[in-house]
């Protein structure tokens, strides 16, 4: 691939056969040029990278891991530190120093496997990367102590879907927890609180060493991820390496999933393997593997509606349905019986709204919606922001649920995979809050048979959604990551359109076959196929 093709990889700083149009920004940022890229000693520049952010993590009142006594082994005093602002200016410094070069280092694997560059050494790479991250205390979020507290609670009989980690009262489990989820229902599956309580036990109910174990899960988690996208790729006939440093190697899996600890990576791990099994034909080991996915947390459960409508091998719509109907019943049963073996039940499904009690304005429904509503409240009319912010909120159920129906139904057996990947991404866009770690769920899978369109699209994603929680960054990073990402959907929107289009004549087709033709007339005009007859 030539450079000015590689080039595309950052679509701001390099022309697109449109003049001079960003000359000048060429030559303010001439060092960023794919051939200085190129340059660049991915494994050390990772490796340092990861290293930085290690040593930055430890000073005492870092703001990027928590120095709650007891949270960690290494920087974390028994006592509150007075600080230093010299010291703490450079620790954050060499934070930031340190993600720098980590994006730089992804950039060059990822712009040398689209040149077709062989990424030798992977796991080596990897294990360089993600070592550093591993010893430093969880970084970017607690989340992980939350997991602790509530395996905690499943030990002691308290159920985490009848209330939070201060059900606990005065435990060392709870200290480390965030104040905002300290009340909050668990919106986790019953595979996954189990799998905390066990792990409480395994540790001798040691709080940091149930953190440790649950962040070994998670980096076991993404292994078997770069595992089973390397054996999907070679199943499909793509980029195996491409995909392998968009996924297994994308710094939101490396510092979200493995060093925060998230539970979205056993999710994810699980559902990948699921969908490589369905892909060689073990359908239903493949379906059920998805649906423990989904008893992790349930957005798996989209993969669930994929591979389900494609269960059978017949063309026919109504047996394809058929298939669904079985796949989403069996992933029901396994809830239950779930529930059933773990005494926890399915309360986790009311308190699916949990994560939706915090107000992102990083969520670009959240930020419109608070907008109009503040604007009406002070034109007099009886609409506040949070009136306004949850009928958005409904809207963009409505939405997803539309969208992923109408993509379902349009697919074909041969991109399941990509179009999960896509539904994953609208999802986390028009769902209740945005974090950077849920957009790992659709960058793993999109990462698969990535052409110019989808590759743009991920590293734009990647790179705007670092700083958003790495960086404790404002609002703001997020919409102009949200403009670029509009400008790549624009640039290649022949492309994008087309592909649209495969997707709704497919579902067009579907609904014709469905629908009796009695009552074809009362289908909207741009949906019904008219008959030759």
């Amino acid at each position: 691939m030539s450079d000015e093709e590689g080039a595309r990889l950052i679509p701001t700083l390099h022309g697109d056969g449109s003049g001079g149009r960003f000359r000048t920004i060429r030559r303010w940022f001439g060092w960023a040029n794919v051939d200085n890229l190129m340059n660049v000693n991915p494994i050390s520049t990772g490796f340092i990278g990861s290293l930085l952010v290690f040593v930055g993590s430890l000073q005492p009142n870092s703001p990027f891991t928590s120095k709650i006594p007891g949270s960690w082994y290494l920087g974390v005093n028994a006592s509150p530190h007075p600080g230093n602002l010299i010291v703490e200016l450079l620790a954050e410094s060499l934070i930031y120093y340190g993600l720098v070069l980590t994006a730089v280092a992804w950039l060059r694997i990822v712009v040398g496997a689209r040149r077709g560059e062989q990424l030798r050494y992977k796991w080596l790479l990897f294990g360089l990367w993600v070592l550093p991250l591993m010893v430093a205390g969880p970084l970017f979020s607690r989340d992980v102590y939350s997991y602790a507290a509530q395996g905690r609670m499943v030990t002691l009989g308290i159920n985490p879907y009848s209330g939070g980690p201060a059900l606990l009262g005065n435990s060392a489990y709870r200290s480390t927890v965030d104040p905002l989820w300290g009340m909050a229902k668990a919106p986790y599956g019953p595979l996954f609180l189990a799998l905390a309580g066990g792990l409480v036990q395994l540790s001798g109910h040691s709080p940091m060493m149930t953190v440790l174990l649950l962040r070994l899960v998670a980096l076991a988690s993404v292994v078997v991820i770069g595992i089973f996208i390397l054996k999907i790729a070679d199943l499909l006939g793509v980029n195996r390496d491409l995909a392998f440093a968009l996924s297994a190697a994308n710094p939101i899996l490396l510092y979200t999933f493995a060093s925060a600890g998230h539970n979205d990576a056993l999710m994810t791990a699980l559902m990948v393997a699921g969908i490589y099994l369905f892909l060689k034909d073990r359908r239903l080991a493949g379906i059920v593997l998805v649906a423990l996915a989904a008893s992790v947390k349930v957005p798996a459960i989209v993969a669930v509606g994929f591979m389900g409508y494609h269960w059978s091998n017949s063309n026919r719509v109504l047996s394809k349905l058929r298939g669904l109907f079985i796949a989403v019943m069996l992933t029901l049963a396994v809830f239950y019986l779930l529930g059933l073996a773990t005494h926890l039940g399915m309360g986790w499904i009311p308190a699916l709204s949990t994560p939706g009690s915090v107000l992102s304005f990083e969520d670009p429904l959240i930020l419109v919606g608070y907008a109009i509503g503040w604007v009406l409240a002070h034109v007099g009319l009886p609409f506040g922001p949070l009136f306004v912010v949850n009928v958005f909120r409904a809207l963009g159920d409505l939405c997803i649920l539309l969208i992923g129906g109408i993509t379902i139904l349009g697919s074909r057996r041969s991109n399941i995979v990509r179009l999960t990947g896509v539904i994953l991404i609208v999802t986390v866009v028009l769902g209740p809050v945005i974090w950077p770690w849920y957009l790992g769920w659709g960058i793993v899978l999109l990462s698969l048979g990535a052409g110019d369109l989808t590759v743009d699209f991920l590293v734009l994603l990647t790179l705007s959604a670092m700083p958003i929680d790495f960086l404790g960054a404002p609002t703001a990073f997020a919409w102009l990551g949200y403009a670029g990402l509009v400008t790549i959907l624009y640039r290649r929107r022949s492309s994008l359109l087309r592909e649209a289009k495969e997707v709704f004549d497919g579902f067009r087709v579907a609904v014709a076959e469905v629908v009796p033709p009695r009552l074809q007339r009362w289908i909207p005009q741009f949906v019904r196929i008219e008959s030759d007859a």
